[in-house]
């Protein structure tokens, strides 16, 4: 079956109104420790045995092979290192009942000690508590460690 194309929004890490606190400490600890690479966090809130067609997987792929991913079982951030460079990667929301899919590109270079930090809110159901965007939304940004003064 051909996956057809979804419709998805790009906006700047700076665009987020908070940081969700798990990613925050994710985010403190590794700069702590001075690696560089990509933390990925999706925003999603459906529950693991939900029955909906929307359900979808939150992915980062260099060269065709996935860096990381989450879904609705994985949903802490997840912090996967890469070397300092140039870095072309791909970001993808999957859904296989709707048999969409969403998908951007993006190059990115890393310093060292740089966090490429990608928050992903994918469209879902709406809740009581908070209603879903109309469409798959990334918000991307480079986090440098702070300078040191000498």
């Amino acid at each position: 079956m051909k996956k057809s194309s979804a419709p998805y929004s790009v906006g700047t890490f700076d665009e987020v109104k908070r940081m969700p606190w798990r990613a925050g400490k994710r985010l403190r600890r590794v700069q702590e420790s001075g690696r560089t690479g990509v933390l990925l966090i999706a925003e999603i809130r459906e529950p693991i045995r939900s029955f909906t067609d929307r359900a979808g997987i939150v992915s980062i792929r260099e060269n065709g092979q996935k860096v990381c991913s989450r879904d609705r079982c994985t949903k802490a951030p997840k912090f996967v290192e890469l070397t300092p460079g140039f870095h072309d990667l791909e970001f993808m929301v999957i859904r296989f009942k709707e048999s969409k899919t969403s998908s951007f590109r993006k190059t990115v270079k890393l310093r060292e000690g740089d966090v490429l930090i990608a928050l992903c809110d994918p469209v879902q159901p709406n809740t009581f508590y908070r209603k879903s965007r109309p469409v798959d939304s990334w918000f991307i940004g480079v986090h440098s460690p702070p300078e040191k003064a000498s």
